[in-house]
This record gives structure tokens, sequence and C-alpha cells, in this order.
């Protein structure tokens, strides 16, 4: 095939004629890796004479962008219909950058390497934050509990329902009908995913509670806001290595980038040999050790504080299976607790059980209410989880602001997790005796500041 070859300002342009395929693909693999690994230039590949790519010709522009050095830029350019629908179909605009025009490229390039109109941030230390807040992404137990078709359809069919005589003839009218007429149950789903809590500092560092099957869509929503070439560094809180609290690492993309840093905090001495072992054969093909980021492992101990990330952190043992840690995460006078998988037990609650201090004024305590009190102590005692009941009479008696429900039973569809919530809630009013405790129930996606 005809390749052609021009400079335009400080960019090498690449035209191919005709068609990329199986017959074409090598001659144009082999002319683009020597294009960006022996130019110190950016490399623009011009489409406007390109008839069609196969999938050969895609992975020949997927090995040119992963061997290029990391410094040089590799984007399509001026695709016809044929191939720009080719590579929306393969996602391959997520991997190669499309624009109009090499004069595009070049400012989209340019404006990357200028600082925001902010200017470079601030150190979080300099000027601390005088709120936090919290972004659930993973808000189930035991298991991801992701919702059917079944379920699916009685949403919508139950929005149909509660639509009939109304007039929606303007989406602003829809979207009203949506937001005010409908249930959450109905409108939105409490989410599948396994626990995973991000608390959002407004600094540099992420700080993460455990690393179930959230964590994937977390990591996912660093490298789409930032990219590959932004380097992060993210501290983990987890209170222990059961399965459901591990099970999304493999699957968090930063882990795979060099230049990352995952700094994993714990109370557990076993907690590089349980990420180890769950990124082994015959589990996963990858192995622990091949992953590009930096990984760190910090022992803590239980009832001494740290500072991470501008935050002053302190964590307890809690009774579970091989036991747990809750996390007390303190800045500027506010509160977040977090504190999963424990099961309370105790005939006569007062100021000497340790779990009131930890909770004491909380701002946020976020709470394994996985069963009902009387699951709790009948068929499921001694499984490790507590409930809403206890979750009230604990965030009463420690005097917290805010109670969030959390693991959820993965048994539990939307519409009885809601009753939980509204039972809860009831509970609240007719056991309080001083101030109200705000209860809400965490779902994938809830944000709270504090």
């Amino acid at each position: 095939m005809d390749i052609g070859e021009r400079r335009q300002a400080n960019i090498l342009v690449l035209a191919p004629v005709g068609r990329i395929d199986n017959l074409t693909s090598a001659e144009f693999q082999t002319r683009l890796l020597a294009a960006v690994t022996s130019s110190s230039a950016d490399v623009v590949i011009d489409f406007s004479g390109v008839e069609y790519i196969s999938s050969a010709g895609l992975r020949a522009l997927m090995t040119a962008s992963r061997q290029k050095p990391r410094e040089r830029r590799l984007a399509a350019v001026r695709l016809n219909a044929v191939v720009h629908e080719i590579f929306t179909i393969s996602r391959f605009s997520h991997l190669v950058p499309i624009f109009a025009t090499v004069e595009e490229a070049s400012a989209a390039w340019e404006a990357s390497t200028q600082p925001g109109p902010d200017g470079p941030p601030t150190d979080p230390k300099a000027e601390p934050a005088t709120t936090l807040r919290v972004y659930f992404w993973g808000t189930r137990g035991s298991l991801p509990a992701p919702l059917r078709e079944r379920a699916v359809r009685g949403k919508i069919r139950d929005a149909l329902l509660a639509a009939r005589g109304r007039t929606l003839d303007t989406p602003e009218a829809i979207d009203a009908f949506i937001d005010h007429a409908l249930p959450f149950s109905v409108r939105g789903t409490f989410g599948g995913n396994t626990s995973c809590v991000e608390i959002i500092t407004g600094g540099d560092e992420y700080v993460l509670c455990d690393l179930g099957t959230g964590v994937r869509e977390f990591g996912n929503r660093v490298l789409r806001e930032h990219g590959r070439d932004r380097k992060h560094c993210f501290n983990v809180f987890l209170s222990h290595t059961h399965w459901d609290h591990i099970m999304g690492f493999p699957f968090f993309a930063p882990a795979y980038i060099p230049g990352n840093r995952i700094r994993i905090y714990g109370c557990h001495s076993g907690l590089r040999e349980a990420l180890r072992t769950q990124h082994s054969a015959p589990w996963f093909p990858v192995d622990f050790d091949t992953l590009a980021a930096t990984i760190e492992f910090i022992t803590l101990k239980a009832g001494q504080s740290c500072e991470v990330a501008g935050l002053s952190v302190t964590s307890l043992k809690q009774f579970h299976s091989e036991d747990s840690y809750g996390y007390r995460f303190t800045r500027g006078g506010k509160s977040i607790v977090y504190s999963t998988d424990c099961e309370h037990k105790y005939s006569h609650l007062n100021q000497s059980y340790p779990f009131v201090e930890f909770y004491r004024n909380a701002d946020l305590l976020i709470f394994d209410a996985m069963y009902s009190l009387g699951d709790s102590v009948s068929i499921k005692e001694d499984w490790g989880h507590s409930s809403n009941v206890v979750a009230v009479e604990l965030a009463q008696a420690a005097g917290v602001k805010r109670l969030a429900l959390f693991h959820h039973e993965p048994v539990l569809n939307d519409q009885m997790i809601e009753v939980v919530l509204a039972d809860t809630v009831r509970f609240e009013w007719l056991s309080r005796r001083g101030d109200k405790v705000e209860v809400v129930s965490a779902y994938d996606g809830l944000e709270l500041t504090v």
C-alpha cells in the first residue's frame, strides 16, 4: 500500500491510502512503528485516503500505541464514515484519540500541557477543606447482586402504571415525574457491587475503604477523567480480606499502569499474601508481581492513630470471623466512621461498650446492617454481621449525626431494602431519647457531604 509522509509544524503525519486489512496491515505496522520509535515528533495518521480498516489494522495501531515512548503522542484524523464507525464499534477511540484535523490534534495536545485556569493544585495541608465527601462505589455484602431482566422489567412496569392519567408531553415533565413521583426503588437501584467507599478530601491523593467490585468502576472513573498519563496515589484501608472486600482489585485498572502508587493499610498481617493469592493461578491469569503500579502494604496497630492524606485515621478491632477492623477518619472537626462486617452482641448497652466511644459524635457512621435483628439472633447468629435495629441503638448512644445502612444482604431486592430503610427511620423515631439520628441507606453512586 502507499503510505505518504509529511511534516506539519512539529508533527509527523502519515497518510496511508487504500485498505488496511490482512494483506496490508504488516506494512502499515512497520511504517508506523518506525515513525513512533525513531522520531522525536508526535505522530498523526491521516485516514482521509483509507477506505476500510480491519481488526488486523487496528491491532497494528494498538501495537504502535504500546511500543511508542511514553512521552510520544499518537492520534488519528480525517476518518471517513466507514472507518469512523469501525473505530466506534471497536471502542478504539478510547485507545487512540480521534480528531477532525491535524490542527485540532495539535491544539488539544498543546492545551493538555498548560495548567488549568486555577493553576496547579494547592497543597491540601496548607488550605484544609472545610468539608469531606463520601462516595459509595459498592454497598452490597457477601457477593455481587446485579439487576436481572425481570427486575428491570418490573421497574418499567411500575413506572408506566404510575404514569397513567398524567400529561408527560415534554422532557421536563418526564424528568419531574421520575424525580418526584416515583419511589427510589422504581426510579433507581441500590446497586450490586460489593464494598468500596471513597472518602474525598479535596487533596491530590485518593482514600478508599475496601476493594470490593465497586473499585473497578472507581478506577475506570479515574482513567476516564484524567487519562493514563497522569499518575496517582491511592490509599486503601482494608477492613479484612474476605473475598467480597478484595475481589475487585484484579480489575482495578490503575494497578496496571506504571507510575501509580497504591498503599494498602490494614491491621491484618496477611494482606499481601491474600491479594497475591487472589492474583495467582488458577484463580486469575495475571500474577500479582507483574502489576505495573508500585504497591505497598502498611500494617496498622488497632487503637493507634496515623496521618494519611491529611486525615487522622484510627482503627478498632471488630467481631467477625478472623477479625475485621473499623476505621475512624477525622479532619477539621469532621469524623467519618467506616464499620462493616461486625456482629454486635450486648444484653445491656452502656458507655463501656467500646464501639460507643469509637462512634462518638461521628458526622457519618457507615454501618453493616445486613440482617434483620430477628435473623441476626436466630438462624444467622455468629455469621459476623449486624442489623438495622442495633445500628440505630449504637448511633443514638454515641450521638452520631447521620447513619448510613451498608453491606446490604444480596437476597434483598430494591423494594425490600427500601422497606428496611423505612422501618429503620421509624425505629429511630420510636427509640429516640435525644437528638435525631438521620438515617439513609447507602447505594452505589450515593454521595454524601459531611
